[in-house]
């Protein structure tokens, strides 16, 4: 009988080393990469929610091109007082970011997704992107411009800023009981291959010629 309680004790101690070791590795901090303004964190997708079924890409290979077209496509509205649509990153911070971006997002290894936080001259711009195995980059943004993402129907909280759908873009949709449908208004899915934002001025982004000597 002694024999047996020892073998629970120590069955048990086992346990409790392996509870505190998984606790640790989950409180270790992130290893972050900064440039130009902005940090990035490869982080396990076990911190997404609403990812049930999807299958996710690896690796990620976009063209500085692809995510320029992504970045000048990102545009949001406040919900109260709303004026018209204005751009998440300026065309100087998506000239910084964008090279980086392509850089990193390669490197994302499987079981991890991209954190990102930009700090401009209005604040830091957060949030975070993965792919999926059909071809779909997903946008989730908490953070715009120092100003946390905030669109509680029951106004329990004072609501902030929604992303808009601008062409090629589409809300994140969750399909709930009862046949109920709902889009989370800070999450955006488009195609990789994104063509070059209508709204935005090609002419700045086009190379110029050397000049005549």
């Amino acid at each position: 009988m002694a024999a047996r309680y020892i073998l629970i004790l120590k069955l048990l101690c086992l346990f409790l080393v392996f509870s505190l070791a998984a606790c640790a590795s989950a409180l270790k901090p992130q290893k972050s990469y900064s440039k130009n303004g902005l940090t990035i964190q490869f982080r396990s997708i076990n911190a997404l929610d609403d990812v049930q079924g999807i299958q996710f890409q690896y690796p990620i290979i976009l063209s500085q091109k692809n995510i320029r077209n992504h970045l000048l496509s990102l545009y949001y509205q406040k919900i109260i007082n709303p004026r018209g649509p204005k751009p998440v990153f300026s065309r100087a911070a998506v000239a910084e970011i964008a090279p980086i971006l392509k850089t990193v997002i390669r490197k994302v290894k499987p079981g991890k997704f991209l954190h990102f936080e930009y700090h401009g001259p209005k604040g830091a711009t957060e949030g975070r992107v993965f792919a999926t195995a059909k071809k779909k980059i997903h946008w989730r943004l908490f953070k715009i411009n120092g100003i946390a993402y905030s669109n509680d129907p029951l106004r329990l909280r004072k609501p902030t800023w929604r992303l808009i759908r601008m062409p090629g873009l589409s809300y994140q949709k969750l399909n709930r009981d009862g046949g109920f449908k709902k889009y989370v208004k800070n999450r955006l899915v488009a195609n990789f291959n994104l063509p070059f934002p209508k709204h935005r001025d090609r002419s700045r982004y086009r190379k110029r010629p050397p000049p005549n000597k």
